[in-house]
């Protein structure tokens, strides 16, 4: 690996964190992931490039709007934030400008715990193709 490739990486690992979804876990090891490459390449946080934005083009709601479509879900959005109640006790929530999604369930004691979490519609197709709750439909031919 190159120094300039190492820079790359040390900016791609400045986005994982908790306010990105990252768990604190996580964030800890990016952070020393970033400090280890940082003293190996003797790189100085200033010489780090902003880290690319991940679509040339601008997201929109109408392909999570139709994917929630097939499941019989109702997706509520504001701003650049969606969610969709997947059953009675759990919730999918969008973050539409970073193309990710998760899913909370409600606990005993009324926590709330994130049971998966992933980027991109086709995972979420995938993830509620198992876990959406099935509506189906009688009708005589």
């Amino acid at each position: 690996m190159k120094a300039e490739d190492a820079r790359r990486k040390i900016a791609l690992l400045r986005k994982v964190n908790t306010g990105n979804g990252a768990v604190p876990a996580e964030a800890e090891t990016a952070r020393r992931l970033q400090k280890a490459l940082m003293d190996r390449y003797e790189i100085k946080a200033r010489e780090i490039p902003a880290a690319r934005a991940a679509t040339a083009a601008p997201l929109t709601w109408i392909y999570w709007q139709e994917l929630m479509n097939e499941f019989g879900l109702r997706l509520d959005q504001f701003g650049h934030r969606g969610s969709a109640a997947v059953g009675n006790n759990s919730k999918v929530y969008i973050r539409l400008d970073e193309n990710r999604w998760w899913v909370e369930e409600n606990c005993p004691g009324g926590r709330q715990q994130t049971t998966a979490r992933n980027l991109g519609v086709e995972s979420l197709r995938k993830y509620l193709k198992e876990h959406a709750p099935r509506s189906y439909s009688f009708f005589a031919r």
